[in-house]
């Protein structure tokens, strides 16, 4: 069993929004998608999908997208993005994918997962204060976004000590050795490397890795992939990874 990742899927199957409209890197996406996913991974595997899911505006709209996703191989952990406009709570959301038999999506918000003895947890994220456009109700985001990255990681941990893991073994490892993954869909850090909250609790928590998405084009070049304090920081917005899902 692996775990794979990728964001930004900006799925369109029932609204008119190609997205060729952003550049040839996205011509045919949804095919190329499809097809490296089925060629790597298996009904055993979990992929990560943190936000820019769907552009519906309402579940029904994005209902032909998640039944997409729902088909392809393996379990998906999804979490909100800024373009998800047809996300609504999280009993909703879930309601609507148990009445729709949509069996292989889980919803991440507010909570953490435990794959294989691997920790998940994760939020959308929100703009950072050093971004220029940060405004005073950005702050204010940001600093909410901040607590529920906490929540979700202490309750991924919560979970492991709980003995949720899937796959469990007789004797559970100390959930300091296990490997932890965070997913957000906005940038948890920017080139500077500059530390703010979600770096904080990420190294607080020791989690050893957190995907992110959000960036496109030219903005690749501005992501920060690498390591600092513990922490290894990854973009995976679907066309910096060419609509390959990323093994992690």
């Amino acid at each position: 069993m692996s775990i794979f990742a990728i964001a930004d899927l900006h799925l369109g199957l029932s609204v008119d929004k190609p997205m060729d409209v952003f550049g040839p890197a996205w011509n045919d996406h949804v095919e190329r998608l499809e097809k490296n996913w089925r060629e790597k991974i298996t009904s055993s595997d979990t992929v990560l999908i943190p936000g820019d899911i769907s552009w519906g505006i309402s579940m029904e709209e994005a209902l032909a997208d998640l039944r997409f996703i729902d088909e392809l191989p393996g379990t998906k952990i999804l979490s909100k993005g800024n373009h998800d406009y047809w996300w609504g709570t999280t009993k909703k959301v879930e309601d609507f994918m148990a009445n729709n038999g949509l069996t292989t999506l889980k919803i991440l918000k507010n909570k953490g997962f435990v794959v294989e003895n691997t920790l998940i947890a994760g939020t959308r994220g929100w703009i950072l204060p050093e971004n220029p456009e940060s405004k005073t109700d950005d702050e204010k985001i940001y600093l909410r976004e901040v607590g529920r990255l906490e929540r979700s990681l202490i309750d991924s941990i919560r979970a492991f000590e709980a003995g949720e893991a899937d796959g469990e073994e007789e004797e559970k490892p100390d959930v300091s050795s296990v490997r932890k993954i965070a997913m957000l869909h906005y940038p948890p850090i920017y080139e500077t490397g500059r530390e703010n909250g979600f770096t904080k609790v990420l190294e607080q928590y020791g989690f050893d890795l957190c995907l992110y998405g959000h960036l496109h084009g030219r903005a690749h070049q501005s992501a920060f992939n690498g390591e600092k304090n513990g922490v290894e920081y990854r973009l995976i917005a679907a066309d910096y990874l060419k609509f390959d899902p990323q093994k992690v």
